[in-house]
């Protein structure tokens, strides 16, 4: 856990403002869901956890992701025309001097995979080394599309260079920039400032300020696709499947008996008490509440419910916004709804 001093001078800045060409959607990209929640709600939920100061840049669907974002106490900066990552956070320069931080967390908003203990690692080494700036780093198997991070023969990170810039021997390289960063507040303004667009986008490319940074660490995330973004239908499918997962496996190793746990499905904010015993088929989405030794049958379908202690609930039922008594016997088929 990192001390609250260091908390108290991070602020956050979310980049949510891409179009999500790929996506083939009307919908904001940052908008389609994982498990009941947004894209953007599990980066906000990162960003929370080491302080209450967020700045979300928001761009395409300004209206739908203005209006989600509406009771999430953040400060909406709007980048129009999108003009590369760089212009995104040079977007926020008087956002940024309405805070106190010094530090700043930079995360993209389409990223649910990143996790807090990453983060939090990335953060430590900030701080103890005393850098200019920290770079969340993954190694892949395959590093197609993502940029490459360029040491020295010290092991100094010297540049990240994109995809698109980069020469035949830097895409050899298999350590990749996930996009997420820690940047001293006062360096990062000068240094967005001083970008141009040379590049083969004609861009804004945030990840140059490397070279004028003294200092630049790095941390590893522990989890290699925490850095995937989601640009396709595909892509949302696979961290859907990864979160799933992830869930799945925190819930079984605090006592919960999942039966398959891959037709199992459940949201991110559920609560389940031990010895609960979920059988396949079952979605438990928003802020639902399964007290202990309660058994659901398959196919049942609960959201933002309380279901009480020994209770069992009966194959196929519908439960939303109720709450079921302790040792009840839900029949099968049973809506319960408000």
């Amino acid at each position: 856990m990192l001390a609250s001093v260091i908390m108290d001078t991070i602020c956050t800045i979310v980049l949510a403002a891409g179009k999500g060409t790929r996506m083939l959607s009307v919908k904001p990209k940052v908008l389609h869901e994982i498990l009941g929640q947004p894209l953007i709600w599990y980066p906000l939920a990162v960003a929370r956890h080491f302080g209450s100061d967020i700045i979300v840049v928001i761009g395409h669907g300004r209206e739908e992701v203005g209006a989600y974002l509406e009771r999430s106490r953040c400060d909406l900066v709007v980048q129009d025309p999108p003009m590369g990552t760089g212009h995104a956070v040079l977007e926020t320069r008087q956002a940024l001097g309405r805070t106190n931080a010094t530090d700043i967390l930079i995360i993209p908003g389409d990223m649910p995979l990143i996790d807090k203990v990453s983060v939090g690692g990335l953060i430590r080494e900030y701080h103890d080394k005393h850098a200019d700036m920290a770079i969340l780093t993954a190694r892949l198997d395959d590093p197609t599309g993502y940029g490459r991070i360029v040491r020295d023969k010290t092991g100094r990170i010297t540049a990240i260079v994109e995809e698109n810039d980069a020469t035949p021997g830097q895409k050899k390289i298999d350590e990749v920039n996930t996009a997420v960063y820690m940047v001293k507040k006062d360096f990062l303004l000068t240094a967005v400032a001083r970008l141009t667009p040379n590049n083969a986008k004609g861009e804004l490319y945030l990840t140059d300020i490397v070279k004028m940074a003294d200092s630049v660490v790095s941390a590893q995330a522990l989890d290699p696709h925490e850095g995937d973004g989601i640009n396709s239908r595909d892509q949302l499918a696979a961290a859907a499947a990864a979160m799933q997962h992830r869930i799945n496996t925190a819930h079984m190793r605090a006592g919960v008996t999942l039966i398959d746990p891959r037709s199992t499905y459940i949201g991110p904010l559920v609560t389940i008490a031990r010895d609960v015993e979920i059988w396949p088929g079952v979605h438990i989405m928003g802020k639902s509440d399964i007290k202990g030794r309660v058994r659901i049958m398959p196919g049942t379908w609960i959201k933002d419910a309380t279901i009480g202690a020994q209770s069992t609930i009966g194959q196929h039922c519908h439960i939303e916004g109720a709450t079921v008594s302790p040792g009840a016997v839900v029949a099968p088929q049973t809506i319960l709804a408000i």
